[in-house]
């Protein structure tokens, strides 16, 4: 009979996060990662098959728990200003998980997803198609006469935080200051009359 887990999936994903953010996806081995979590490197190789696939994991929680919020945000938009709300999903979760708004918002998702099993890139495609039906479901709704209201919408929610955020990462979190810019620009996004 085998010793209990010293550590959770969920554990081990976060340090690996951890060391993620601090380090980038490049400089981060399964040593530092086993050091982060307080584990011997076999605990790490017991849960995951190969660094490629733990690097996938850490990509895939954090745009997971990203995706998820935005997602609920726009299928429940009813207005524009429900829309607006969404845009500023991004720099609360860099304050909420500064080491997971790293690993989004400062590094390519190839960064972590290049080497990937098969599966992982998968489920990462899964992740990223399920944003955007949501993008493209909230733009048929709430702003059926624009032509491009799927890009725009992607603008608004996506595009102007991710900028707006990215200045300050990794070095620090943006400030809660900032939001009354990032909904500012998206409203603008929102009213552009293509």
């Amino acid at each position: 009979m085998g010793r209990a887990p010293s550590i959770s999936d969920a554990d081990l994903v976060a340090a690996a996060t951890r060391v993620a953010a601090r380090r980038g996806p490049a400089r981060t081995t399964v040593d530092l990662i086993a050091r982060e979590a307080g584990v011997p490197v076999g605990s790490v190789y017991h849960r995951v098959p190969s660094r490629a696939a733990l690097l996938a994991e850490v990509w895939i929680a954090a745009a997971d728990s990203f995706g998820a919020d935005v997602i609920a945000r726009l299928d429940a938009a009813k207005t524009v200003e429900d829309v607006l709300e969404a845009a500023l999903v991004t720099p609360r979760f860099v304050r909420a998980d500064p080491a997971a708004g790293v690993v989004l918002f400062a590094n390519r998702r190839e960064d972590f997803l290049a080497d990937a099993p098969a599966p992982s890139k998968a489920r990462a495609a899964v992740l990223t198609s399920a944003l955007q039906d949501a993008i493209a479901g909230a733009a048929r709704r709430l702003l059926p006469g624009k032509r491009r209201g799927r890009e725009l919408v992607a603008v608004a929610i996506l595009g102007i935080p991710y900028g707006a955020v990215r200045i300050f990462l990794p070095q620090a979190v943006p400030p809660p200051e900032l939001d009354s810019v990032i909904i500012a620009a998206a409203r603008g996004a929102l009213a552009y009359s293509q």
